[in-house]
């Protein structure tokens, strides 16, 4: 038998051998590795959805937070504190029993009485929410500090709200936190509601407390159903004690999970466990919601039922639940060995035509081999080897002139060499400006800016130094896009960075931190120096001609670095001097020292 049929046979005959016993071998384990991956890859889905549904939730308290900044329901509130506070205690408790009598037995909603709630301008703006934000509010309202209820969208049970869980979870004592009543299902509402309990401070004194219900069902079934579609398995959101708060195809808190599933749950952590349902094993994984779990910023939880409220939460924190059953994993582990064993046969096959192909070339002779290996040796790398006959001697023929063609190869292309590293060079310098530069601008990026300002406010405690830093934005560039284009916009972001570098010093960093709104860091410069600089910055660009649109103007916002600031606590006092220049009109520069709770106008 010639070489390259040997050769084909051997190639062939080892791996169908290998195929065999690699696919009874993996049978035997992938069962067990399939499912310790997917019990992994579920955890890890658990845990990332988790974290994406404390987002939402985060969210909706952020909303509610900022109604309760307005300077109007402030007012309200002093005036309110003030009528009772000039009362004695006993005086206060007979007045707030009567008030709230009166109110629970006057149904008529247009009574003078229940309208002095309903109408005022804290209850009409509070109504205007609703209106900008459709199907996201049931019933908000404002009480004052004493639990009275000054202002409502709606005719509430009662007008007295001190003694209820969630207002006494919201006043913490006086110490005040943000409260998520999960109420269930909610009438005010038509749907699953959490009542975001917000309390309102004045100069670290807790005078209100804000009440938002807030429709949040929309947000969680878009990430079950979004999950379900793209994922094998189901995806819940269940509280600790076993009701499904949100699933694909299951109305809210009229289900239950497996009780076996529930005594993992009320440990609140994240873990996973393989768990009998239905006659088949369910792989499943949960991870707690954390912002569910109670912290010193946020409280949660509920009552099991109120008067216009149904299954409210008794305590329970929310888990994001995955599972897959072991039907589904089987079927993946299956579907792995399948394309094993067709890889396993391209493979052979493949193998089996390059040993006969080699075979071929081996089965060539040699003749002069040593003739033309000597004449190699000596330099000449244009000799090369006849083949004559088809045998070994041949592949070696044919490998030897491999060699001396490879060899040639080599040595003519060390310049080609040096050129593609050179080249490979320039390209990873564009990678890396690219990584830290603003593409339409060519100011560095907020990830740079954040990474000189770490470094500079670290030089800045180190030796002492002043170190300052403004926020700058274009005023009404909304209306530049929406009058020129966005074309036009780009100019001109690109114009204005142009004017702030010729304005700054070399060393100082020039960034834009997101839309139309730029950051300047200037090492070794105290507050009024920056002043001074901000300041010839402003009237530069409101005199200078920028493309299409002519004169625009910016409003600034400074701060100097203090001693026990971090860079989050800097950049947010420089953001609120910002708020303060477009709050007094724009087209100004403003300086901010101290960084206030929240923002007020």
């Amino acid at each position: 038998m010639k070489i390259q049929y040997k050769a084909t046979f051997t190639m062939t005959l080892f791996g169908v051998v290998i195929l065999t016993l690699l696919s009874l071998g993996y049978e035997k384990y992938s069962h067990r590795v399939v499912i310790d991956k997917e019990m992994e890859k579920i955890e890890h889905i658990s845990e990332e959805v988790a974290l994406h549904v404390e987002s939402h939730l985060e969210e909706k308290t952020a909303i509610a937070a900022t109604l309760s900044s307005a300077p109007l329901i402030k007012k309200a509130l002093l005036k309110s504190n003030a009528e009772f506070d000039a009362l004695s205690d006993a005086e206060r408790k007979i007045e707030i029993d009567s008030r709230n009598q009166q109110w629970m037995e006057t149904a008529d909603i247009n009574d003078p009485f229940i309208r002095a709630h309903m109408t005022n301008p804290v209850a009409e703006y509070l109504k205007h929410q609703q209106i900008i934000l459709p199907g996201e509010y049931g019933e908000i309202f404002l009480t004052n500090r004493y639990g009275v209820m000054i202002a409502a969208t709606g005719k509430l049970t009662t007008l007295a709200h001190a003694h209820k869980y969630w207002w006494l979870a919201g006043y913490d004592e006086g110490q005040g936190r943000i409260f998520l009543d999960d109420r269930g299902f909610d009438t005010s509402a038509q749907g699953y509601v959490l009542g975001v309990v917000v309390p309102i401070r004045d100069k670290h004194e807790i005078i209100g407390i804000l009440k938002s219900n807030v429709n949040i069902m929309g947000p969680l079934t878009d990430v079950v159903q979004k999950f379900d579609l793209r994922s094998p398995g189901r995806m819940k959101i269940v509280r600790t004690g076993g009701l499904i708060v949100s699933e694909r195809g299951v109305t809210p808190l009229t289900a239950r999970v497996n009780e076996a599933l529930v005594g993992v749950l009320r440990e609140k952590e994240s873990g996973s466990a393989i768990i009998a349902e239905k006659n088949e094993k369910q792989f499943v994984a949960y991870s707690p919601i954390p912002i569910t779990m109670g912290s010193e910023q946020f409280g949660f939880g509920g009552k099991q039922e109120s008067l216009d409220h149904i299954k409210g939460n008794k305590g329970e924190a929310w888990s994001v639940v995955v599972s897959r059953s072991e039907n589904e994993v089987s079927e993946t582990a299956h579907e792995t060995t399948l394309v094993i064993v067709f890889v396993g046969i391209t493979f052979t096959l493949l193998t089996a035509a390059v040993a006969l192909i080699l075979g071929k070339w081996a089965a060539r002779p040699i003749v002069e081999l040593a003739t033309t290996a000597q004449s190699i040796g000596e330099g000449h790398l244009n000799a090369r080897a006849e083949v004559r006959a088809n045998d070994e001697i041949g592949f070696l023929a044919k490998s030897l002139n491999s060699m001396v063609e490879n060899l040639q190869v080599t040595m003519t292309s060390r310049d080609e060499l040096k050129y593609e590293i050179k080249e490979r060079e320039k390209v990873e310098e564009k990678l890396r400006l690219l990584s830290t530069t603003d593409e339409l601008t060519g100011a560095y990026n907020r990830r740079a800016f954040n990474e000189y300002l770490g470094a500079n406010i670290d030089r800045a405690m180190r030796y002492n130094e002043h170190l300052s830093m403004f926020l700058l934005d274009i005023d009404n560039f909304k209306k530049i896009n929406d009058t020129y284009g966005h074309d036009v916009g780009d100019l001109v972001l690109k114009a204005l960075v142009r004017v702030v570098r010729e304005s700054v010093r070399q060393q100082d960093i020039v960034a834009r931190w997101g839309g139309e709104e730029f950051t300047i860091l200037l090492p070794q410069t105290g507050k009024d120096a920056a002043l001074q600089l901000a300041e010839r910055l402003r009237k530069k660009i409101a005199v200078n001609d920028f493309p299409k649109v002519g004169r625009i103007t910016v409003s600034i916002g400074l701060a100097e670095l203090q001693v026990d600031d971090t860079s989050d606590a800097w950049v947010k006092r420089a953001d609120l001097a910002l708020y303060q220049a477009k709050d007094s009109g724009r087209n100004i520069v403003k300086y901010c020292e101290i960084l206030l709770s929240s923002r007020t106008s």
